[in-house]
């Protein structure tokens, strides 16, 4: 009896393949997992080249001519981009006169600034202000210092004057004026 390795490996091979395909829903699952990783890898390279397209346009969007039209789609003026029309903007935003409140000027009598020199003013006049507050406490903290020692000198004085006697307290403090203690506090 001649055993033919061949039709042995093949038996083998095609058994293992009917237990795998009718155990358990493996082919599913098998599907399943080439789906999702089909779906990753579509999302990762689809989403960087959709990214890459959207950039692209709206780039070259600033920069691509039109022409504005009316109502009837007639030509209206000629061709601009929308870089040009936001540059334009930006200028008569800062360059129209205001009022002293910032609002634009109705009318073109009075002493109108452009909202630029306007914008500033009021940055220069809160730095000015926040400055002068802080200067004002500043000093107002150095005066009272000052007021304070001056009066506890002075007081220091008065009862070392008035009382002629050597308190506890007195051996700690600095003395002014020419008080001479008398007797010795016990």
């Amino acid at each position: 009896m001649q055993i033919n390795q061949d039709k042995i490996e093949k038996a083998i091979v095609e058994e293992a393949v009917e237990n795998l395909t009718n155990d358990g829903g493996m082919i599913s699952r098998i599907n399943k997992a080439v789906d999702a990783r089909i779906d990753k890898l579509f999302k990762d390279r689809a989403n960087v080249q959709i990214d890459a397209a959207i950039d692209d346009a709206i780039r070259n969007g600033f920069d691509r001519e039109y022409c504005k039209v009316t109502a009837w789609g007639e030509k209206a003026g000629a061709p601009t981009t929308i870089r040009k029309e936001l540059d334009k903007v930006i200028g008569d935003y800062w360059n129209v006169r205001v009022d002293q409140n910032g609002k634009p000027a109705s009318n073109s009598y009075g002493t109108y600034v452009t909202r630029a020199e306007w914008v500033m003013s009021r940055i220069v006049a809160d730095d000015f202000n926040a400055q002068m507050k802080q200067h004002v406490v500043n000093v107002a903290g150095g005066l009272k210092d000052h007021l304070r020692r001056s009066l506890h000198e002075t007081v220091n004085e008065l009862l070392s004057n008035a009382f002629k006697v050597k308190s506890i307290d007195d051996a700690t403090l600095q003395r002014t004026g020419d008080a001479y203690i008398q007797p010795a506090a016990k």
